[in-house]
């Protein structure tokens, strides 16, 4: 019997042991786990937020290479239908736009004068601009439809600048229109 009670007490210092070393082990080893556990998770966090910031840069990228397709067609668009013909068919041309609209919105130009065609703003493109100031007489509701009038028209041209004043008379409009054209090569 003593010597089974000697073989139990064996295997119960051996099974003790072994429990010993299997506590150490896991007090090494546990935390060693939990932290490269940690580590992944907070890599793929990281890659993650990368992706998505990545993502919306990438969102933005392609809205602005649509934004400056929509522009050079824009622009193309508008290149094709300035006029070519000479400065004077442009002047003509504006004139009986500003006239024709003058009438139609119920207000009196009182004087247009064209100025001399220039480059000075396009250098390097095929575009000339002329500038032609004008000033309009009548009530406000009035200037207003014939400036909206301006804005629709089909020809080339922007406005530079415009300025409403009160007079006896109504509404004064001074404005400064830049008209284009294409220059031929």
């Amino acid at each position: 019997m003593n010597s089974s009670l000697r073989s139990s007490s064996y295997l119960a210092l051996a099974g003790g042991c072994l429990v010993l070393v299997g506590l150490l082990m896991a007090l090494v080893l546990l935390p060693d786990a939990h932290r490269t556990r940690t580590r992944k998770q907070q890599a793929a966090q990281e890659a993650r937020k990368t992706m998505e910031a990545q993502q919306q840069e990438l969102k933005s990228f392609e809205e602005l290479s649509q934004n400056i397709r929509q522009g050079r067609q824009r622009l193309e668009e508008l290149e094709a239908h300035l006029p070519q013909g000479s400065v004077g068919s442009l002047q003509w041309a504006l004139s009986g736009v500003l006239h024709q609209e003058a009438a139609k919105a119920g207000v009196r130009l009182l004087a247009v004068k064209f100025g001399m065609p220039s480059r000075e703003g396009a250098k390097g493109t095929e575009l000339e601009s002329l500038e032609v100031e004008f000033t309009s007489l009548g009530v406000y509701p009035a200037q207003k439809k014939f400036m909206f009038a301006l804005e629709t028209a089909e020809l080339p041209f922007a406005v530079a600048t415009a300025r409403l004043e009160e007079s006896p008379e109504g509404a004064r409009l001074a404005v400064t229109l830049r008209a284009f054209r294409k220059v031929a090569a």
